[in-house]
């Protein structure tokens, strides 16, 4: 009975679409009258109605309704982000990009476009990415005089430089918000400026504005009926406190916040925080037993949240250490440690990828102006043949303008090499410029390379702790996962430099090989970028066993002979 709503769905759009095959409407107008209302229907179901918005885009190519089209790609990509098909959401929004640019009537739609990619890529984590999306919408609505629009820009922009941790940048840019009228006016704008501020100030460790910030962000949603996030202030509020060494009161307020959250499993997200924040109110009051219970609540209530589950790990191996507790504190560090591996392993998975993807993508865009060029070139031999019968019909009447039509050869000869040499130089600039990137790519592989042996010899020195109970050795494990977790933030670096490196060979190699898996394809790239054995294996955390047998698999599934390595092989295919 679930489903029935989207089936009546299903049926009156299929209903209403045959009236665009009747012989009926033969009226160009009609027919797009009929797509609009279909899109108002559609509109309505953005989350099973994929198939449906591909046919009303067909139908709009069909009639020639750009304004049409863009709109259903516009849904298609709302529908594949609720769907969580996050690649497809950005193919169809760069494709509506692109029809924007073949129709800039319809630049009114750009700023909608730049919103929704931002917002994919700030799901992604990928907030430096995300701003420059932000901002491109902020120009635009400002163009087109969205207030409103506007203002709300500036606080995803906010949000995404509190993400960045740069809370002097959200501090500057609140001070325009803050006086601006309509900011003060809106409640919800008004909340998340407010909320921002907060949270500045508390990354700068300015715990007392802090406070104040987030004492008037309550007063705004006090009377309101959303409880999460009237207890995640007051959490806040708590944990504020507790930086400052104003227990009690730090500890009143959790517990109210507390309160709020109780016997509402929807709010478990939320109640996870809470459980952290007063399991560090109890650790600072000296109160153990109570702490580890709320730390370890907090990994019951939100499973799903690797950052808190960290956090939790790491203050139970804090508290049990200083309980002296040894076994317990190593099980709780070891737990730790093999969390923020698991971590460390996920985020390359995405960032590889992100890059896989990225790569497509200028493959793709590269190829399309290959294209483009060609075109031009055939238009313009054409061109030039026309001229040449011209000249030649005309030489028969004349000597005079037989001369002339030679000379005219002559100079569009001289044109047509001048092209072949314009080509070659580009061929050659845009070979230096991918061997620059391949440099680039290498250097930051290295780097990649160093992080993992520093992350193995923590792991090392780890299990010798734990086999020996070596309270020291704990202690000193302990600093340098400290340490280790800050750089990784450097990984942000990583990814950026990912994103844009080494277009064409994945594609090269699937052309040649459709039959390679993903894995076999990084297999490839990392014998292209002449990586070793031992380092593909530190690279992809595998043994140097695994990385020999990937490569033989890969060389018979290529089938390529004995007598020819497969390094070789590949230098031939990229060439």
């Amino acid at each position: 009975m679930k489903y029935l709503p989207y089936w009546i769905l299903v049926f009156a759009l299929l209903q209403n679409l045959s009236p665009l095959f009747s012989q009926d409407v033969k009226n160009p107008e009609n027919r797009i009258k009929y797509i609009d209302s279909l899109y108002e229907i559609a509109k309505k179901d953005l989350i099973g109605n994929g198939d449906l918005l591909n046919e009303l885009i067909l139908h709009s190519q069909n009639e020639n309704y750009p304004k049409g089209e863009l709109r259903g790609l516009i849904s298609l990509g709302i529908y594949y982000t609720k769907n969580a098909m996050i690649d497809s959401a950005s193919s169809v929004y760069e494709k509506g990009e692109k029809l924007i640019q073949q129709h800039p009537d319809l630049e009114f739609a750009l700023a909608e476009i730049y919103a929704n990619k931002a917002a994919l890529l700030k799901n992604q984590k990928l907030h430096y990415q995300a701003l420059t999306c932000y901002h491109k919408t902020h120009k635009i609505n400002t163009k087109q005089k969205d207030k409103k629009a506007a203002l709300f820009t500036k606080m995803e922009i906010l949000n995404c430089h509190l993400a960045l941790n740069e809370p002097d940048k959200v501090l500057a840019y609140s001070k325009e918000l803050l006086q601006d009228t309509i900011v003060m006016k809106q409640e919800d704008l008004k909340y998340i400026l407010y909320s921002s501020l907060a949270m500045a100030h508390f990354n700068k460790k300015e715990y007392g504005k802090a406070i104040s910030w987030w004492n008037a962000t309550l007063e705004s949603i006090q009377d309101s009926d959303q409880k999460g996030e009237i207890s995640f202030v007051m959490t806040s509020i708590a944990n504020a406190y507790r930086s400052l060494g104003n227990y009690e009161i730090a500890l009143k307020k959790g517990l109210e916040a507390k309160k709020i959250l109780d016997n509402k499993p929807l709010l478990s997200a939320y109640a996870a925080k809470n459980a952290i924040v007063l399991g560090e109110i109890y650790n600072s009051l000296d109160n153990p037993d109570e702490a580890i219970v709320h730390f370890e609540n907090a990994i019951l209530l939100n499973p799903d949240d690797p950052i808190d589950i960290a956090l939790s790990y790491k203050n139970l191996g804090a508290i049990f250490k200083r309980m002296e507790s040894w076994d317990n504190a190593a099980k709780y560090y070891e737990k730790y440690g093999a969390h923020v591996d698991n971590l460390y392993h996920n985020r390359n998975e995405n960032f590889s990828k992100i890059f896989e993807k990225r790569m497509q993508v200028i493959e793709e865009t590269y190829k399309n102006d290959l294209h483009l060029k060609d075109n031009d070139i055939l238009m313009y031999k054409n061109e030039k043949q026309k001229l040449h019968v011209i000249s030649l019909l005309i030489g028969f009447f004349s000597l005079l303008l037989m001369l002339l039509s030679f000379i005219l050869y002559k100079k569009y000869n001289t044109s047509e090499q001048q092209v072949e040499l314009l080509k070659a130089n580009e061929k050659k600039i845009l070979e230096n410029h991918l061997q620059s990137r391949e440099e680039e790519f290498l250097a930051t592989i290295i780097s990649v390379n160093e992080r993992l042996d520093k992350l193995s010899s923590i792991k090392k020195n780890l299990s010798s702790a734990i086999k020996y109970n070596n309270r020291e050795e704990i202690i000193d494990v302990e600093k340098r996962l400290d340490q280790f977790i800050s750089s990784i933030s450097d990984l942000t670096i990583l990814k950026d430099r990912i994103e844009s490196q080494y277009p064409g060979i994945t594609a090269q190699i699937n052309t040649c090989f459709p039959d390679l898996s993903t894995n076999d394809v990084r297999h490839c790239l990392l014998m292209k970028l002449n990586l070793s054995i031992k380092e593909s294996a530190q690279l992809l955390s595998v043994s140097t066993h695994a990385v020999k047998m990937a490569r033989k698999r890969l060389k018979k599934k290529m089938n390529i002979p004995e007598e020819i390595s497969l390094k070789d092989h590949l230098q031939n295919i990229s060439t």
